[in-house]
């Protein structure tokens, strides 16, 4: 099918007519009722809060992880949509705020209607459920690559999604502890730790007050 549809319509052209920021700014004008903003506290499950299953989240501010059968897979930290793949009705999810997260929430059922009524729309939900396939397959070869670099992979993906440029330096949040990498990587915090003394002694990382900075 995916062939079949590059061969139509090319997916660098349906991303540049029709995104998530195109979708976010029709959706403010065409939906029914005005998206509600809600605050998740930090270290909170999303489901804890939120009906999963017909809401769809817009982070505005923080930092979230999505799980995908409870095993944690994509970090988000700029604006844009958490969980479109509702849409399409693809397996049950989860989220987790890693840092107090600012939301808007979307009703399902209104994102629906507008991505069903164009083209753009449905040809943009191809190419969402695409990059969404080839990010897990993506993500499951990783996770059968050897501990030190699957751990330096997820280290390198959170510097450039939500690490704070610093000269030739990328400064991780506080909020990625030796306990959370060992989660997001699969191995132990043990191995984290005696991995992240390799990489100081390699000049890779350093550590000030416990927090990771990543060398280029």
């Amino acid at each position: 099918m995916y062939a079949e549809l590059e061969q139509l319509y090319n997916m660098s052209t349906i991303r540049n007519n029709f995104n998530q920021e195109r979708l976010f700014d029709e959706l403010l004008t065409v939906s029914k009722q005005e998206p509600i903003s809600v605050t998740i506290k930090k270290d909170t499950l999303f489901s804890k809060k939120l009906d999963l299953n017909e809401q769809i989240c817009f982070l505005v501010e923080g930092i979230t992880c999505s799980y995908f059968c409870n095993i944690p897979t994509k970090i988000t930290s700029h604006s844009q949509f958490l969980n479109l793949e509702l849409v399409l009705g693809t397996e049950s999810m989860d989220i987790e705020a890693f840092t107090d997260c600012k939301l808007l929430i979307f009703n399902r059922l209104d994102i629906m209607e507008y991505l069903f009524s164009t083209q753009e729309g449905i040809l943009f939900l191809f190419q969402y459920e695409k990059e969404k396939k080839n990010f897990l397959f993506d993500r499951v070869n990783m996770l059968h690559q050897k501990g030190y670099p699957r751990l330096l992979k997820i280290m390198e993906e959170l510097a450039e999604e939500c690490g704070v440029p610093v000269g030739n330096e990328s400064v991780l949040p506080k909020s990625f502890t030796i306990k959370r990498l060992a989660s997001l990587s699969s191995l132990s915090t043990h191995t984290v730790s005696l991995f992240h003394e390799k990489m100081i002694q390699e000049k890779v990382i350093k550590k000030i007050g416990g927090q990771i900075i990543l060398l280029h």
